[in-house]
């Protein structure tokens, strides 16, 4: 008994020899993995840029206290500056009350050990503490695709500098 070829088995036949088909496939099947990796090298990529500008604007609010040492404790002045150098211009209490950065200062008196203490204190090896200042800035980068691992659509960017006043 011959058996006739059916169209499936044609079709099949027919896209086996031809390679564009099986380039096509394999296209379908690895583009949208692709295009993923594409977005998270984007997305994770851009939530760097901000981390390391937040950390350029931490900088220079530490640095104020540089500048100003007889204000080295005015955190209010210290995070204005942090802020004004994220914005890149000055900026009025309004505008830094609404920015989606938070700025956060800190400035302390601590010995070589490591302990924090009273600035007109002294240390337990008999010399005067350090005088230092902490500012932290961060911010909730929002991501264009929602992967899993990220439940709120954003991923936290922050950036600290400390610096030792003399």
């Amino acid at each position: 008994m011959t058996r006739y070829p059916t169209r499936l088995w044609l079709l099949a036949r027919a896209i086996r020899g031809d390679s564009r088909a099986n380039a096509a496939v394999e296209f379908a099947l690895a583009a949208p993995i692709l295009i993923a990796l594409g977005f998270g090298a984007f997305d994770y990529g851009s939530a760097y840029v901000e981390g390391v500008r937040l950390s350029g604007a931490a900088r220079a609010g530490a640095q104020q206290a540089l500048y100003d040492v007889r204000n080295w404790q005015d955190e209010d002045l210290i995070e204005r500056s942090a802020l004004e150098e994220y914005a890149g211009r000055p900026l009025t209490q309004s505008e830094m009350s609404t920015m989606s950065v938070s700025a956060s200062s800190l400035a302390f008196c601590a010995c070589q050990a490591g302990a924090d203490l009273d600035c007109s204190a002294i240390c337990p090896d008999g010399s005067s503490p350090g005088r230092f200042v902490r500012v932290s800035l961060s911010r909730s980068v929002p991501l264009t695709l929602p992967y899993p691992w990220e439940n709120s659509g954003s991923t936290p960017v922050a950036g600290e500098a400390v610096v030792r006043v003399r």
